[in-house]
């Protein structure tokens, strides 16, 4: 690996430009593999209405009593 053996002699200064480089052209395909994550999570732990609403109101609960 060409790039790991030139990154060791970079100086700090360049690495943090490469870091932050890397981190704009990856976040988007980070950013638009979340749906398909979304999507296999569901499938593989379905959640009904009715579990989705006890779980709101839970914590709305907790919220409001807090609150006083």
């Amino acid at each position: 690996m060409k790039f790991k053996r030139q990154l060791k002699v970079c100086h700090w200064q360049e690495k943090i430009e490469i870091l932050t480089m890397l981190g704009k052209k990856l976040f988007a395909a980070r950013f638009n593999s979340l749906p398909k994550e979304f999507r296999e999570s569901a499938r593989k732990y379905p959640i009904t209405i009715e579990e989705i609403t006890g779980e709101v109101e839970s914590v709305r609960q907790r919220r409001y009593e807090n609150r006083n």
